[in-house]
């Protein structure tokens, strides 16, 4: 395997994945009576995120044998900052005039909290943890990852030369945060701690990790891959399609079950999806995410995410059923993520080009034929 030839390309089945995700957190944040388990959208999320930032990193250095933490840290600054910042703008300014003097008090420490990306642990330890930007949690764990990753993984990369051994010690970390979660639970820690915790939810991001890994070293290449290893990997796909749509109906966020072994079987399913949306070219899985509608969704699903929990916030304070808080919520969501998208992000994303890595990534732009627009995926 020639690792400095090796290239990624785009796979708009992934961004598919990314709108089911969201739209599914999006369900389980209006308590949608059919969407109990929506939350597992997050674990999803997670484990994109590791998978597509490791296989940039990994690339990056196979071409380079450096990765230049200046270049990743601006990239992900102008992908996430100014959305993030604009949202908290409007919070502030709707919290000081539609809220009363305490309340908008509270809520500016939440803006600045959710700003700092420590919202995380502030739900964790129940130190003023955020309430209408309560969704931040996540946000602040992938931020936290962003900046710790990439040092860690490039350190692993110059230690070891066999990068076997590197994809070991990533799938070690794995089931080292999933066996800390099952401890921590066992000796009486408190759901908040575990559902926030970086420590304790690492697991999802280091499986999407160590799947990057295999991939940009080309263990995984689509090229190689035996007909019957890829038909075995579809077939496993569709299996885990169906046990995360078992969790999407019925699981219980604060369940003993899913800090013992849910939240791990969900991001296990979630990269065996991702495996074969990258290596099966006509899966089942594959053609069912390939859905313009879908893909577009997760286009925006950044915006999505900010926007979809104050709003439905908002709506629930004004006494609105569920149902009417998803339907009438989505649709302004979908509204502001557009125009967010339309006029802020995109016009900063095009931004990155001057610090672009030498290797073609996952997260690079595109020109979407499909849908006549410039897009960038996470």
């Amino acid at each position: 395997m020639d690792q400095k030839k090796r290239r990624l390309e785009y796979i708009p089945e992934l961004d598919g994945l990314r709108g089911l995700a969201i739209l599914s957190v999006m369900a389980f944040h209006s308590f949608s009576p059919f969407a109990k388990g929506g939350f597992i959208g997050v674990d999803v999320f997670f484990v994109l995120s590791g998978f597509l930032i490791t296989s940039l990193l990994v690339s990056e250095y196979d071409c380079d044998r450096s990765v230049s933490l200046k270049n990743f840290y601006m990239k992900r600054a102008l992908r996430l900052a100014p959305a993030l910042i604009l949202l908290l703008l409007v919070f502030c300014i709707a919290s000081f005039l539609f809220a009363s003097s305490q309340q908008a008090n509270k809520n500016y420490v939440d803006a600045v909290i959710s700003l700092f990306y420590l919202s995380n642990w502030a739900r964790a330890f129940s130190l003023h943890p955020p309430d209408f930007l309560g969704h931040t949690w996540s946000l602040s764990i992938e931020e936290q990852f962003y900046i710790l990753w990439p040092v860690f993984l490039v350190t692993l990369l110059r230690l070891f030369r066999s990068r076997l051994v590197v994809l070991l010690s990533v799938a070690l970390l794995a089931v080292f945060a999933w066996a800390l979660r099952f401890y921590m639970h066992m000796n009486g820690a408190t759901p908040e701690r575990l559902y926030n915790g970086l420590d304790t939810r690492a697991d999802a991001i280091m499986i999407g990790c160590t799947f990057g890994v295999a991939y940009a070293s080309g263990y995984f290449d689509k090229r190689r891959l035996a007909i019957a290893t890829a038909r075995i990997i579809a077939v496993f796909a569709l299996a885990s399609a169906l046990i995360l749509l078992g969790f999407f109906f019925s699981a219980n966020w604060r369940g003993s079950f899913m800090y013992q072994y849910g939240f791990f079987m969900v991001g296990v399913a979630a990269i065996v999806i991702v495996a074969d949306v990258v290596v099966n070219d006509r899966s089942l899985v594959k053609r069912l995410l390939a859905s313009k509608a879908l893909i577009w969704v997760g286009s925006i699903s950044y915006g999505l995410y900010l926007w979809h929990y104050p709003i439905f916030r908002v709506l629930f304070s004004l006494k609105m059923s569920s149902l009417t808080v998803l339907a009438v919520g989505s649709m302004i969501t979908f509204a502001v993520a557009a125009l967010s998208y339309l006029f802020m992000e995109r016009p900063i994303l095009k931004l990155k080009h001057r610090f672009a890595q030498k290797v073609p990534d996952l997260t690079s732009e595109f020109q979407s034929k499909n849908l006549g627009m410039r897009h960038i995926q996470e």
